[in-house]
């Protein structure tokens, strides 16, 4: 069913739930390695791992919400929305769902060339990324890494406000329902 016949088309429950669970579990995690970035580096181990643990949990909900997109088709949009603006959600929605691959993955990249372990949640290792010896030896992806996945956590964050934005004014000043697509569904008259 098309947005503008009767009730909108909506997501399915569970892209509903890895959508929102996954938005928190990324402010967390920016708000978290913004925070490390302001304390001594000898402080903050225990945040280091929760901050490893949870990116390594978010990334495996999102290779989750990625297969379950490619099998379960996206609502229908607006019948009078232009192309132009479905390349533009298109296109969004794709940057997003690098970003969400491509930053955990750099994070694990960078403590695997750093030789650093990772405990989630001080339970259970985590297998690190095997590099060959040269590349250890070297010390270079060491060192720029950081800077890596520090660039594309801001680069992140400014398609995130990017993406609020566009919720916000399409709920607020064009008031048509393509947010309601994506929220979860309050009492049972709805």
């Amino acid at each position: 069913m098309e947005i503008g016949a009767g009730q909108p088309a909506r997501y399915d429950a569970v892209t509903i739930f890895l959508h929102w669970v996954i938005a928190l579990l990324v402010l967390f995690m920016i708000g978290l390695g913004l925070y490390m970035d302001h304390i001594p580096v000898n402080d903050p181990m225990p945040l280091h791992q929760l901050h490893k643990s949870v990116g390594i949990v978010t990334m495996l909900l999102i290779v989750v919400r990625v297969i379950w997109r490619l099998t379960h088709k996206a609502p229908a949009l607006p019948k009078d929305m232009l192309p132009a603006q479905r390349m533009a959600i298109g296109g969004m929605e794709g940057i997003l769902y690098l970003f969400q691959i491509f930053l955990p993955a750099t994070g694990w990249l960078m403590v695997s060339s750093m030789a650093m372990p990772i405990v989630l949640f001080g339970l259970v290792s985590w297998p690190l990324i095997p590099l060959p010896q040269s590349v250890m030896d070297s010390g270079t992806l060491a060192e720029v890494m950081p800077d890596i996945h520090n660039w594309l956590a801001w680069v992140f964050g400014g398609f995130i406000a990017l993406h609020v934005l566009a919720a916000l004014y399409h709920r607020f000043i064009k008031k048509d329902q393509i947010v309601d697509r994506i929220l979860p569904r309050h009492g049972a008259g709805r």
